[in-house]
């Protein structure tokens, strides 16, 4: 009976090993893309980082954002929420894109861990009309520590000064904050004439001292903006803050509001 017992108990947790589910592990991050590889049912095409095409991507712990501009000076980018199913499989929501702007989509990843960072396969996506699947190689990159501003959030306001004058310029834009890394997309009409919208993408590391932010923005596709900025801030509670940017040169002020989406 002992022998039976002990043999009985070996045999379930073999079985139960086997049907158990692989644990998720953290995918929050932030992580620069090294190469693509994208297939239309009949070949691969390849697209290198080195050849001057840029992406990357920050995962919070309920979001994703990332941006890329392209070498022909193309941008894009996403933002949404995502749901990590197991070690292998996640399924992204998206908010709001470059392409569609505040439609809602959802896209099935799979991912597998690397000792750089990870891969990412895309089964399937539809580019003009027709069906396409990816593979994405990201390296990761060195983190910061953790801060209020970690998380995802959304201008609600944007106010212009100029001497006396005050303007409303707020427009689309969605922020991200993670352990030192930040990056932004926005889309905006350049002035009140525009036809269409103006697609802008920033990218770089930040620090947090009470209510002193500095941010040196490392990648944008404008490149006059790159550089470092130290920006004062207020929270109106934990899920709202007001930027303040001074234009010592052109003597203008710029006062944004953002609310959190998600942390």
């Amino acid at each position: 009976m002992k022998k039976t017992t002990i043999v009985g108990f070996a045999l379930a947790a073999i079985i139960a090993g086997c049907n158990q589910t692989e644990k998720p592990t953290a995918q929050n991050g932030a992580y620069s893309l090294d190469k693509v590889i994208w297939n239309d049912g009949t070949k691969d095409t390849e697209t290198l980082a080195s050849d001057g095409n840029t992406q990357f991507k920050i995962y919070t712990d309920a979001s994703y954002f990332y941006i890329a501009e392209a070498k022909d000076s193309s941008v894009s980018f996403g933002v949404g929420s995502y749901i990590q199913k197991d070690a292998k499989n996640i399924e992204e929501v998206n908010i709001f894109n470059s392409g569609s702007m505040d439609t809602a989509s959802t896209a099935q990843l799979e991912i597998t861990k690397t000792e750089k960072g990870y891969n990412q396969f895309i089964p399937e996506i539809m580019v003009r009309g027709a069906k396409w699947s990816g593979t994405e190689y990201y390296t990761k990159l060195e983190g910061g520590v953790a801060s209020d501003l970690d998380g995802v959030w959304h201008q609600s306001k944007s106010l212009e000064i100029t001497g006396t004058d005050t303007a409303d310029r707020t427009y689309n834009e969605y922020k991200v904050y993670q352990a030192g890394h930040f990056m932004w997309a926005a889309m905006y009409k350049a002035d009140t004439t525009a036809q269409s919208f103006t697609k802008a993408i920033g990218k770089g590391s930040f620090t947090l001292n009470k209510d002193a932010l500095t941010e040196d923005l490392t990648f944008s596709n404008n490149k006059a903006w790159v550089g470092k900025y130290n920006i004062p801030v207020t929270f109106n509670g934990p899920d709202e803050f007001t930027q303040t940017i001074t234009d010592t040169v052109n003597k203008i002020t710029s006062i944004k509001t953002y609310k959190r989406i998600s942390k």
